[in-house]
Parts: C-alpha cells; sequence; structure tokens
C-alpha cells in the first residue's frame, strides 16, 4: 500500500493482496487520521459482506469468491477505545454484472482499489457500545 498527504485529506493505493480493511486502519494511524470520511473503488477478490439483524443482534455473512468490481465503498473512520475504527459499506460486482451490498467484513486488492480519507481534523468522533442496538455507535 502507498499512500500520501492530499489537500483535505489522504489518497491510498492498494497492492495486490492488500486487506482493505486493515489498509484503512494502517492508513489512519500512519497519516494520523483520527476521523474522517472513505470513499473508493477498484477490484478485489475474497469479499465478505454482512447485514446487521438488530433483532438478532448479530451479523448475517456472504461469502463471495473470485474477482468483484467495487462500484461503491464509502464508509467513515472514527476512533473506538483510542483506535482507528473503520465503518466501511461496498457495492460489488462479478462477471454476472449482479451486485452485492452490505457491510465490509473483508476484501483483498485484487488489481487495484483506490482510497480517499476525507480528515475531518479538529477533534475527533469516539464510538461507543450502544445497548439498545448492539453495536458501537458514534458518542456526539
Amino acid at each position: 500500500m502507498r499512500w500520501r498527504r492530499v489537500p483535505g485529506g489522504v489518497a491510498a493505493v492498494l497492492d495486490l493482496g492488500d486487506e482493505v480493511l486493515e489498509s484503512l486502519r494502517r492508513v489512519a494511524a500512519e497519516a494520523g487520521v483520527r476521523s474522517g470520511f472513505i470513499a473508493g473503488l477498484g477490484a478485489v477478490d475474497r469479499v465478505q459482506l454482512a447485514f446487521y439483524d438488530l433483532e438478532r443482534k448479530a451479523y448475517e455473512r456472504i461469502d463471495l469468491e473470485g474477482d468483484h468490481e467495487i462500484g461503491s465503498l464509502t464508509g467513515n473512520l472514527t476512533l473506538l477505545d483510542g483506535a482507528p475504527f473503520v465503518h466501511v459499506h461496498a457495492v460489488v460486482a462479478g462477471r454476472d454484472f449482479v451486485a452485492r451490498t452490505g457491510h465490509l467484513m473483508r476484501a483483498h486488492c485484487s488489481a487495484t482499489v483506490e482510497l480517499f480519507v476525507h480528515d475531518f481534523g479538529a477533534e475527533p468522533i469516539h464510538r461507543g457500545p450502544d445497548a439498545k442496538v448492539g453495536l458501537n455507535l458514534w458518542k456526539l
């Protein structure tokens, strides 16, 4: 993975095999971004998407093998217990052009993944547990 500061944030490009979420956490730590907005596109494989079942307070997951184009990757970066926390959703499609979407749990760069992290700067946004929902939500 390579990254550099650009006006408004950080631009990053992943290398073959790089895991998307781990790369975003690393960029945040290395660049000192504590809160921000994430956008990206590219091609990935070994994808896992999830849907949060509020009633069960658990994720339902689907694994997608083979190459998939990222039609949209969007999310945010906040702090959880002082460490970068990446929350990303993605729309991906395989050769059949059928789009799948959900919470991105895992994906590896298979051609390129180009990411932009808009750095909010100033005071970071923190996350913490929400008993009703069962997730770590923004604490504003």
